[in-house]
């Protein structure tokens, strides 16, 4: 009996046919996420107003020394990050995480209200603005890891890449929305209300952390504190593969990190001669990017990517950082900014979920301590290196070097490194 070819169509419902891949944000059909996402979002937007009300304001009050005061912003925001980053880590495996949200978000609106109060009172200096970033570092040092294992817990280890990729997408995509706003607020009535505007963003996310209930993933730790830095820290040395990728965020932050964002009001001033409305558009490139590297992920759901990826995409970062810092084109900056958005959404992300599929249940928190410490508590370099660069060398100049720099250790820890090739 002759035999006869069976065509696709007339197979069972999943007896052999791959469905086409769609668009879909796994992670969002998760209903504590999803409002988790969206009050989130608000709050990151106010944050992304306050950054550039703080970098206009900044600019006005300093002066010919602003590339040195922008430069000690950054360093008052994430000094605390060095210090109390590791302590982070424990108390998100230590105490119930929502309820160290809720304390670092209450800290974050005290910081908000007390820099709205400030200028809208006429007293507001560059030492004023150190001060209330300090306190603003200090609420994030200790709120950051208990952020990123809530979300694990609301979410689970299947849609983990989706919800941290989805998380990230918002903070960019808050440079979006923030600063377009806070241009219009800046123009029409002045910073202070801008700061004050930004205070009321905390609400729904406060009160959404009030009302919800999340199961955690493991036990409490009731291990002595100094014990629980150790074994947190021995875990992340004993895996290159992890270490490696901390390092490859850690490079960028150290020599580049927010101190560039910062330093773009000094491009779109001095360089590219556009106003502060100028400004706050052109910081819509790295939201616009942001958004297309969510959609990748998303469309690409269930792909593997190698730790060599994520290298490519830090690597296809600085490049475009380098081309922009020589860049006397607006479109073409926008351009480059859009890539620079996606390329760091899809480095945070794929590693942020990597590190935390990795770290058993009991050590996620510390483990995502180390990760802080190395990615957010190591930024405090940044804003005396690179300001420092860009008083004797001038903004543009001191930007390339930075990230040639970065680009040169990246090369390297990829040559290191063996298992960054393998895909987990």
């Amino acid at each position: 009996m002759a035999e006869r070819k069976v065509d696709a169509l007339e197979l069972e419902p999943g007896a052999g046919v791959v469905a086409p891949r769609r668009i879909q944000f796994e992670a969002l059909g998760v209903p504590t996420f999803r409002w988790y996402w969206i009050t989130s979002w608000i709050s990151s937007t106010g944050d992304g107003m306050e950054n550039v009300i703080r970098n206009v304001l900044v600019y006005q009050l300093a002066g010919t020394s602003a590339p040195f005061w922008l430069g000690m912003m950054v360093f008052a925001h994430w000094v605390p990050f060095t210090f109390f980053s590791l302590y982070g880590g424990v108390l998100a495996d230590r105490y119930d995480n929502r309820k160290v949200q809720i304390v670092a978000q209450l800290l974050l609106m005290t910081a908000a209200v007390s820099i709205a109060a400030a200028t809208l009172g006429g007293i507001v200096t560059t030492w004023w603005l150190f001060g209330l970033l300090l306190l603003h570092g200090f609420a994030g040092a200790i709120g950051g890891p208990a952020q990123q294992t809530l979300i694990h817990s609301m979410v689970g280890p299947s849609k983990l890449l989706s919800a941290v990729s989805l998380n990230s997408t918002a903070r960019q995509f808050s440079q979006v929305i923030g600063p377009a706003v806070a241009g219009f607020i800046v123009v029409a009535f002045g910073p202070g209300w801008g700061f004050l505007i930004n205070a009321f963003t905390f609400v729904p996310l406060l009160v959404f952390l009030a009302i919800i209930r999340v199961r955690p993933l493991s036990a409490r730790s009731t291990t002595p504190i100094a014990a629980a830095l150790r074994d947190g820290l021995r875990f992340v040395r004993g895996r290159p593969f992890i270490a490696a990728l901390i390092g490859v965020e850690m490079l960028g932050v150290i020599f580049l990190g927010h101190t560039f964002n910062s330093f773009l009001v000094l491009f779109a001033h001095d360089v590219l001669h556009v106003d502060d409305l100028g400004y706050s558009f052109l910081l819509v490139g790295s939201g616009v990017g942001a958004v297309a590297a969510a959609l990748y992920l998303a469309y690409a759901r269930g792909r593997r990517h190698s730790g060599r990826f994520i290298v490519g995409a830090a690597m296809a970062e600085m490049l475009a950082i380098l081309v922009f810092a020589f860049s006397q084109s607006y479109a073409l900056s926008f351009a480059l900014l859009i890539i620079v958005g996606g390329a760091a959404v899809l480095t945070q992300s794929l590693t942020n979920t990597k590190i935390q599929l990795s770290a058993p249940d009991n050590l996620r928190g510390r483990v995502m301590g180390a990760y802080t410490f190395g990615t957010q508590g190591m930024r405090v370099l940044n804003g005396p290196l690179l300001g420092g660069a860009a008083i004797v060398f001038g903004a543009p100049l001191a930007v390339a070097g930075a990230t040639a720099v970065v680009f040169a250790g990246l090369a390297a820890i990829l040559l290191r490194v063996p298992q960054l090739g393998q895909e987990r």
